[in-house]
This record gives structure tokens, C-alpha cells and sequence, in this order.
């Protein structure tokens, strides 16, 4: 029995885990890619992405760590429930995401990455309107 190959969504995620750097830019489109951000923030190019992963999660959040909850395939895109783990000042924090990634051709799962938009949930929040 052959073993399925694995998408470049999960060679992302096992790369960016591993805090392998060649191999997340080599999942990633080399001209025109987009990473939208949580605050609305966005980065531009394959080469400036990369260097802003490695730089966060290897100078800013100390013994970064990924756990991925659940990974979904529609066409081009696909969606990543996943919460990373780091210690903020001292203490250690947990941020559950949702990753929404846009591959280069339309439906292919080793098309390169295209597009990333980060979104966060906000754990201990209420939502609007909630009475506690």
C-alpha cells in the first residue's frame, strides 16, 4: 500500500514547526505572495515572509510551538485550526488561529502558497452583548 503524498499546506505546517526555513520558502510562491494579518497587517514577497516567521518565532516568542487541531481542503484553498504555544514575558500563552491559505492553481493540493490571512480567536473573552 502507498502512502499519500502530503499536500504543501502540511509540508508548511511540518516546516514552520520545525522552524525550517528552506523548506516553508520553498512551499511558497516566489512572486506575488500576500500574508494578511490579524491586525490587518501585511507582508509581501516569499523572501520578506519568511524572514518575519524566523524572526518572530525564533527572537520574539520563546520556545514557539504549533498544534494543529484540523486541516480542510476546498480548491485552491484550504483552512488550518491550529494553536501555537510560546512563552510572552515570562509567561507561557497559547494563541488558537485559523489559517486561511489560497495555492497557486485551482485545486491541486501541491500548488504553492499564494495567500495567508491569519485570524485569532480571543480565549477569555466574552463576546459583545454577554453578560457575565
Amino acid at each position: 500500500m502507498t502512502q499519500p503524498s502530503i499536500g504543501v499546506i502540511e509540508r508548511y505546517l511540518t516546516c514552520l514547526a520545525a522552524h525550517d526555513w528552506d523548506g516553508v520558502a520553498a512551499t511558497l510562491a516566489d512572486d506575488g505572495l500576500v500574508r494578511e494579518g490579524p491586525w490587518c497587517d501585511v507582508i509581501e514577497g516569499r523572501d520578506e515572509y519568511v524572514a518575519y516567521l524566523r524572526d518572530i518565532t525564533t527572537n520574539r516568542l520563546k520556545g514557539h510551538r504549533l498544534r494543529i487541531r484540523r486541516v480542510s481542503h476546498v480548491g485552491n484553498r484550504s483552512f488550518v485550526e491550529l494553536t501555537e504555544s510560546f512563552e510572552f514575558d515570562g509567561v507561557d500563552v497559547e494563541w488558537p488561529e485559523c489559517l486561511l491559505f489560497e495555492r497557486q492553481d485551482d485545486g491541486a493540493l501541491d500548488g504553492l502558497i499564494s495567500r495567508v490571512s491569519v485570524y485569532f480567536k480571543q480565549p477569555g473573552s466574552a463576546p459583545p452583548g454577554a453578560t457575565n
